[in-house]
């Protein structure tokens, strides 16, 4: 089952590790990334916050995609981490059994407004998730399982 599509910049580190894969119980970890795929030292890197027990997967977006589908009745926890808004799109667009997307963090980068401490938007991103929020697909902000949940619909009114 697929239990959570996360984006987070940072993709996998201890907040992710820890708070989300033990609440969740989560078996697998998915990371969905076209440039991480193929870098060997990233995905060195990463291994190293994967906690022990939990199976870690580091595979383009359409890979992920597909791996993902199998997953949907699977008894088998699978949380999904990319980290962009595009790439969570990507897997949104292809797969509407998904209804919730959560904010980790996006981190200030070009042209980008804040949010949140932890979230930073630009246009495009806020067209992406907009097309998102058309879907019914609930994008709620947290970093870690046990923080309150804020729904970035309601940030996007104000």
């Amino acid at each position: 089952m697929i239990k959570l599509l996360r984006i987070d910049d940072k993709l996998l580190h201890g907040q992710v590790a820890f708070s989300w894969v033990r609440n969740l119980k989560i078996h697998s970890i998915i990371i969905a990334d076209d440039k991480v795929a193929y870098d060997e030292f990233s995905k060195m890197t990463l291994g190293l916050s994967k906690p022990t027990g939990v199976n870690l997967i580091i595979v383009e977006v359409n890979e992920a995609i597909e791996l993902l589908r199998t997953h949907i009745n699977s008894k088998m926890n699978v949380m999904a981490i990319v980290n962009s808004i595009e790439n969570a799109h990507r897997i949104i667009n292809s797969m509407p059994e998904i209804k919730s997307l959560n904010l980790g963090v996006l981190r200030e980068h070009y042209n980008s407004t804040s949010y949140t401490q932890e979230i930073s938007l630009n246009e495009k991103e806020v067209t992406l998730c907009k097309e998102i929020l058309d879907k019914d697909v609930e994008i709620e902000m947290r970093l870690t399982y046990d923080d309150k949940k804020l729904l970035l619909s309601e940030l996007l009114k104000a």
